[in-house]
C-alpha cells in the first residue's frame, strides 16, 4: 500500500486567497471537498454538507431539495464534474461532533440530477461510527 500523510490543517488559505484575489466578483468555479480514486470504482467526488445545530433539520432530515433554489448552481456543476471524469458523487450531511445530531449521517449518492433537482440517488442513513467505519474501509482501498 502507499503512504501518504494523514489529514492535518484545512486548507482554509486557499479558499480566503481565491476569495481575495477575486476581489467581490463572483465565481465560475466549485470546490471540491474530496476528490480520489478508487481502485475498482474509479474517482469518487465527496460533497460533505454541514447541518448547522441552530438549523431546524438534522442531517437525517435535511436534503438538498430543501435548498435547491439556493444552491443548484454547485449541486449541478458536481454533477457534471462527476459525468466528465466519471466518477461517484456522494453527498454527505453531518453536524459537528458534540451537537445534538452529531451521530446523525445521511450518504446521498446521486445518479442523475437535471436542474429541478436530483432525479435519482441512492440515500443511506447513518451512524458517525457506521459512516467512519464505510469512510475509512472507501480511503483505504484507495492505497492500494
Amino acid at each position: 500500500m502507499r503512504k501518504s500523510k494523514p489529514l492535518g490543517i484545512d486548507d482554509i488559505s486557499g479558499f480566503e486567497f481565491v476569495k481575495e484575489v477575486l476581489d467581490g466578483d463572483a465565481t465560475y468555479a466549485i470546490n471540491f471537498d474530496r476528490l480520489q480514486k478508487h481502485p475498482r470504482l474509479g474517482y469518487i467526488i465527496f460533497e460533505f454538507l454541514l447541518c448547522d445545530a441552530k438549523q431546524s433539520v438534522n442531517p437525517h432530515t435535511s436534503h438538498p431539495r430543501r435548498y435547491w433554489h439556493k444552491n443548484s448552481r454547485k449541486f449541478i456543476s458536481l454533477f457534471r464534474v462527476a459525468k466528465d471524469l466519471p466518477a461517484m458523487l456522494f453527498l454527505v450531511n453531518y453536524a459537528k461532533s458534540g451537537t445534538p445530531h452529531a451521530d446523525k449521517i445521511k450518504v446521498i449518492q446521486v445518479i442523475d440530477v437535471d436542474e429541478s433537482g436530483i432525479k435519482e440517488e441512492k440515500v443511506k442513513d447513518m451512524d458517525r461510527a457506521e459512516f467512519g467505519r464505510w469512510f475509512r474501509k472507501l480511503n483505504k482501498d484507495c492505497g492500494v
